[in-house]
């Protein structure tokens, strides 16, 4: 398993978020303070796939479309179409708190047993569940995580041959390339390229390419390649920003890395996004 913690204050908001890389699930451990996610402006991942998302909402608020607000505790299963790759009549959702704690965990659709998208409502979950991601918010590290997913399984909602994969010590030229991968995360250093990357570790390009290459291959990073997915990164620290309550479109583009507003402007309408200003009225965190 490999994992890594970012922490960004913009203005008066705070973002942190821990990331677990596992070969057959990914999981994030996220609070935002005074940010409100909606998951109807998600940039999209260029590629579909098999992965569905239990999402629980351990603090703060979460609506489903324009029905009642839930506070407090509270799991549902995601179809990739209402997280990934929001398409157009999917059913969406908004998130938020001061703070607002959540955990995703992205997993093989055939390792979660039970019905997938938010039209079912929330699931049922033990308290020993409950109690496990309480204990991951406290101490987000790996043994953490190990424990809820064991739980999980406990309970019946993953599958025991998940559990089962988890890999605690990884081989070292994994570690060695995580190592230097890991600050991008915890930077959100999404400009960075492939040459850059590659001096930063002391591998030629070719090099860094076939560590790459076989890290994505066992993790299923990465999509349709680095460079989309620090596009992807860029674009939903953007729209999260966005919904800072103080701060304007280009205190985000300077933030996240863009080169002006302009540039943010453009790689909005790529991804078939509404103008950052459209968005930012939209999303805006309200006390």
């Amino acid at each position: 398993m490999l994992s890594a913690t970012s922490l960004r204050r913009f203005n008066t908001s705070t973002l942190k978020a821990t990331v677990f890389l596992e070969r057959r699930f990914r999981a994030h451990l996220v609070s935002r303070d005074r940010l409100l996610y909606d998951s109807r402006y998600a940039p999209p991942a260029k590629r579909p796939s098999s992965f569905v998302h239990l999402y629980a909402s351990l603090r703060g608020t979460f609506v489903v479309g324009g029905g009642q607000p839930v506070t407090g505790p509270t799991a549902y299963v995601l179809a990739e179409t209402e997280f990934d790759r929001v398409q157009p009549g999917s059913r969406t959702f908004r998130s938020f708190g001061a703070p607002g704690v959540i955990v995703e965990l992205r997993v093989p659709a055939s390792d979660l047993k039970r019905p997938v998208g938010l039209a079912h409502g929330p699931i049922e979950l033990p308290p020993a569940v409950w109690d496990a991601y309480q204990r991951l918010e406290a101490s987000p590290t790996e043994p953490m995580l190990h424990e809820l997913i064991v739980r999980l399984g406990e309970a019946d909602v993953l599958s025991r041959d998940l559990i089962a994969s988890v890999v605690a010590e990884e081989p070292e030229r994994y570690r060695r390339l995580w190592t230097v991968m890991r600050p991008l995360y915890e930077d959100l250093a999404t400009s960075t390229s492939l040459k850059q990357l590659a001096t930063i570790a002391g591998l030629s390009l070719r090099q860094l390419g076939r560590d790459l290459g076989e890290l994505t291959r066992d993790f299923g990073l990465f999509g349709a390649g680095f460079r989309d997915a620090m596009r992807v990164l860029r674009l939903r620290a953007a729209v999260l920003l966005l919904s800072a309550p103080d701060g304007s479109p280009s205190d985000v583009a300077r933030a996240v890395g863009y080169g002006s507003l302009d540039a943010m402007g453009r790689a909005f309408r790529d991804a078939h996004l509404p103008a950052p200003s459209i968005v930012q009225e939209a999303v805006r965190y309200r006390d």
